[in-house]
C-alpha cells in the first residue's frame, strides 16, 4: 500500500493534543518523543494509516500494539529517572522500548516471539540503539540483568509471575494493567517494599491479555 499522501507527521501532533493532553500526559519529554517516533514502522503495512488511533492494534502471534495513550500513561505512571534499569516485558515490535530508552534509561527489552522480536531489535537500531534486547520467555524476564529498578508489562495480566517480582529491586516498581476476573481492569503501580509488594490502582485502562502469561 502507497502511503505517500499520508501526513504521519502530522498525525503523530493529532495523537499528542487529541489523546495524550486530554487524558493528562503532561510529561514534556515523553510527548516530545512521541511527536517524532514513527509509530507507523511498529506495525503492519497495511495498518499504518490507523497507526496514530486511540486502539490497539493487531499484530501477528495474538498480539497487539498498546493504544498510544495507555502507552504514554503507563511511561508516565512509571515516573522513570534517567540511568534508571528498566525492564520492558512484551516488547513486541519496540515502540514502548524506543520510548523508554529516549527517556535516558538503561532499558532491556524481552519479546517471546521470534518474528516480532527481529523487528523490535530492527527498530530499535534504527531509533534508540541503547536497547539490550532479548528473546525468551516473557514469564522469566531478563534474569542475567536483574535487578530492575522498573518493570513494565505491556498488556494486560491478571497476575504478576514471580520470576518477575524476584528480578525486581528494592523499592522498585512494576507498571502494568492488571485485570481480575469480573472487575475492570485498571492501571496499577507495584512497589517492592520491605513489608512485600504494595498494589496502588491508578486509572482504568484497556488492554488485551498478554497470552504468554495468562494464568
Amino acid at each position: 500500500m502507497n502511503h505517500s499522501h499520508f501526513d504521519f507527521a502530522q498525525a503523530r501532533q493529532n495523537m499528542v493534543e487529541n489523546q495524550l493532553r486530554p487524558a493528562e500526559v503532561n510529561h514534556t519529554q515523553l510527548t516530545e518523543i512521541m511527536r517524532a517516533l514513527p509509530r507507523e514502522e511498529c506495525v503492519k503495512p497495511s495498518q499504518r494509516e490507523m497507526a496514530y488511533a486511540d486502539i490497539n492494534l493487531p499484530l501477528s502471534h495474538n498480539r497487539f500494539l498498546s493504544e498510544p495513550r495507555v502507552i504514554a500513561r503507563l511511561v508516565q505512571l512509571a515516573d522513570i529517572r534517567p540511568n534508571e534499569k528498566v525492564l520492558i516485558v512484551g516488547a513486541s515490535t519496540g515502540y514502548l522500548s524506543a520510548i523508554v530508552q529516549l527517556l535516558e534509561a538503561d532499558i532491556f527489552a524481552v519479546e517471546e516471539n521470534e518474528e516480532l522480536s527481529l523487528q523490535g531489535q530492527d527498530f530499535c537500531k534504527k531509533y534508540a540503539d541503547r536497547v539490550h534486547w532479548h528473546t525468551g520467555k516473557l514469564s522469566e524476564g531478563y534474569p542475567e540483568s536483574k535487578p530492575f529498578d522498573i518493570i513494565i508489562i505491556d498488556g494486560a495480566v491478571s497476575e504478576i509471575p514471580s520470576k518477575l517480582v524476584d528480578q525486581l529491586a528494592q523499592n522498585g516498581r512494576i507498571v502494568t494493567v492488571l485485570r481480575k476476573e469480573e472487575q475492570a481492569s485498571q492501571a496499577v503501580k507495584i512497589e517492592k517494599t520491605t513489608n512485600g509488594l504494595a498494589t496502588i490502582s491508578c486509572f482504568y485502562a484497556s488492554l488485551p491479555l498478554l497470552q504468554e502469561l495468562k494464568d
